[in-house]
C-alpha cells in the first residue's frame, strides 16, 4: 500500500494494523499537533507535554486493533491526552485533589478539538478554495485581494465567488462532523 498525505484515518489505521511503519509515522504526524496542544492545556512544561505525547502514542499503538470507528480517533486522542495530562498534574501536586470530570468540559480543549476538525475539513477542500480561505482568514499578515489573486493565478474578480463556494463547502463539511 502506497500512502499519500491525503490518506483517510481509516486507511491509515488499516495500514498500521497491517504493519506498515510509514502509515504509523503518517498517523502520528497527522495528530501530533492535536495531542501536544491538548496536553499543553494542563501541562505547560514542554517536558511534561512530551511525556504525555509519548504515553498517548503508546496507548494508541496498544489499542489500535480495538478502534472501532476511525472517525472517532481525534476525540479518543483528546480524551486519552486529557487523562494522561491529569495523571501528570496529579504527580506534581499530591496535596491537591483533582477529579477527572473537572477537565471534561474544558473550553480550551473543546476549542482545540474544533480547530482540529476545521483543519481536517480544510484539507478536504479543493486546493484553490483551501488556499484562498487560508490567505483570507489564517495568514499571519493580511494580504490584499490583488496579492491573493497573484499568488493563486486568478483574476481579482473571482476571489469573492471562489470564497463563497469554499466557505459553503467548508460549512457543510463542518456540519457533517
Amino acid at each position: 500500500m502506497i500512502l499519500r498525505t491525503a490518506s483517510t484515518d481509516q486507511e491509515l489505521v488499516e495500514a498500521c494494523l497491517d504493519g506498515h511503519e510509514v502509515a504509523w509515522g503518517e498517523l502520528i504526524r497527522k495528530y501530533q499537533r492535536l495531542i501536544y496542544s491538548a496536553a499543553r492545556v494542563l501541562c505547560p512544561e514542554p517536558a511534561d507535554s512530551a511525556d504525555v505525547f509519548q504515553q498517548v502514542c503508546l496507548e494508541l499503538y496498544q489499542r489500535l486493533p480495538q478502534l472501532r470507528d476511525a472517525q472517532s480517533l481525534p476525540k479518543w486522542l483528546i480524551t486519552v491526552t486529557r487523562r494522561k495530562s491529569v495523571d501528570v498534574v496529579r504527580r506534581w501536586s499530591r496535596t491537591t485533589e483533582l477529579a477527572d470530570d473537572e477537565f471534561h468540559s474544558d473550553p480550551e480543549v473543546e476549542a482545540l478539538q474544533r480547530h482540529h476538525e476545521l483543519e481536517r475539513a480544510l484539507d478536504q477542500l479543493p486546493d484553490r478554495s483551501r488556499q484562498l480561505i487560508v490567505y483570507l482568514y489564517f495568514s499571519e499578515e493580511p494580504l490584499s485581494y490583488a496579492e491573493i489573486a497573484e499568488r493563486l493565478g486568478i483574476p481579482v474578480s473571482s476571489i469573492g465567488p471562489t470564497r463563497a463556494r469554499g466557505l459553503q463547502k467548508l460549512r457543510k463539511l463542518m456540519e457533517s462532523r
